[in-house]
């Protein structure tokens, strides 16, 4: 399975047209050759960064068949109409580390993020089993994936998606940052004043409300 995650950013003169683009976008993505599954959402208001406006996860089976969606008539014809003149921040990845449980309504999370050069391999290696950890102690994490970047498209050459779904946006903002796994070992890889700092700044968390699971296993 391959997700084609793409972060979307209005221009200002177009600030009123989220919810027509996830309309937009919803309907356009039905007809993509080769898409498994689609979410569109507008992007919380809360506990984001760089995020932007309107959140679009699709899965695909492989990625040959991502690559080949944005060259297709549906997406000339439908969806390049709607994200003209908006800001992209898009990475493709495939799942591979993941465990998903079939829940209800809740939010989905995902952090994405670039490991510098000088982090590779171990360091790398280090965050991502340290990351890791998180789903063994915090339960409200009810789904996870942790994933390497494969293809980008925006500001940054992001090397990994990090993402969760939880019960409510409170098992994010509280059990998650609380833990001690998360201040006291993964955030020293994003601090610049600790020695074990590798991640560029420039970050994006997006956060979104979901009916039911998005996520699958691969």
């Amino acid at each position: 399975m391959f997700v084609s995650l793409r972060m979307l950013t209005l221009p200002t003169d177009r600030a009123g047209e989220r919810e027509a683009l996830v309309a937009g976008l919803s309907g356009a993505a039905a007809e993509l050759p080769g898409l498994r599954s689609s979410w569109v959402a507008p992007i919380s208001p809360v506990a984001v960064i760089n995020a932007g406006d309107v959140v679009w996860r699709a899965e695909f089976g492989t990625e040959a068949e991502a690559i080949a969606a944005p060259l297709s008539p549906v997406w000339r014809d439908r969806v390049a109409p709607l994200v003209d003149g908006a800001a992209v921040t898009g990475v493709g990845y495939r799942v591979t580390r993941t465990a998903v449980r079939q829940a209800g309504p809740g939010i989905w999370r995902a952090l994405v993020f670039r490991v510098m050069p000088h982090g590779y391999p171990q360091a790398a290696r280090d965050l991502e089993e340290a990351t890791l950890l998180l789903p063994r102690h915090v339960p409200e994490i009810r789904s996870w994936a942790l994933s390497t970047v494969a293809t980008v498209e925006g500001p940054k050459a992001y090397t990994h998606v990090w993402e969760q779904e939880f019960d409510d946006l409170g098992g994010l903002t509280g059990p998650y940052m609380r833990t001690p796994v998360h201040y006291g070992l993964v955030d020293a890889w994003f601090d610049a004043e600790y020695p074990q700092y590798v991640v560029d700044p420039h970050v994006v968390q997006v956060v979104g409300d979901i009916d039911a699971t998005i996520m699958r296993a691969p």
